[in-house]
């Protein structure tokens, strides 16, 4: 009896350390996984800058475009947008480069506030395996107005994205149709 009861003693010792050990375990768990969860809910939105937005008669490349005085176009010219976002991701492997922007949205609005034209994925540029970085990330979009327009003041509204970190920039610009 003696030796049953020690027995069952150490059994008994067993468990109750391996139970507090899954225990301690399973808190630990839910304190990582907590500390992950918050760590998630606090992380920043990234923003993308956008810069250099001008509307223009005329566009050949980057920085390369001919702009609008007063983006005031006359009906039936085209219209077009040109804008730079800055510090878009570039990551490096083995000499190598890879990008990856996203034109997302684009919208366009009457004088009347409308949407006439609302375009999405519009255009990407995704290059993974350049041999040097982009100086320069550019888009543009044109507007071919027509001479039965409304005549009054348009807006674009445009949304850019940066696929490789998430992160987003919002631009617009307003010209005038006469």
């Amino acid at each position: 009896m003696a030796v049953a009861g020690a027995l069952f003693g150490k059994v008994r010792g067993v468990m109750k350390k391996a139970a507090l050990w899954l225990v301690f375990v399973l808190l630990i768990s839910l304190v990582l996984w907590t500390a992950g969860c918050a760590q998630k809910e606090e992380l920043p939105t990234l923003t993308l800058g956008i810069r250099n937005v001008e509307l223009c008669s005329y566009i050949s490349d980057v920085g390369e475009y001919t702009v609008q005085p007063g983006a005031t176009f006359d009906r039936g010219d085209d219209v077009w947008l040109y804008f730079e976002v800055p510090g878009i991701t570039v990551r490096g492997l083995d000499g190598k480069f890879e990008f990856w922007a996203k034109f997302c949205v684009l919208k366009l609005y009457d004088p009347s506030g409308d949407v006439i034209v609302h375009f999405v994925d519009f255009a990407e540029v995704h290059e993974a395996d350049v041999d040097e970085p982009p100086s320069t990330v550019w888009f543009y979009a044109c507007y071919e107005s027509r001479a039965d327009d409304v005549a009054g003041q348009y807006r674009f509204e445009f949304t850019v994205k940066d696929e490789l970190s998430g992160a987003t920039g919002r631009g617009s610009a307003t010209f005038n149709l006469q």
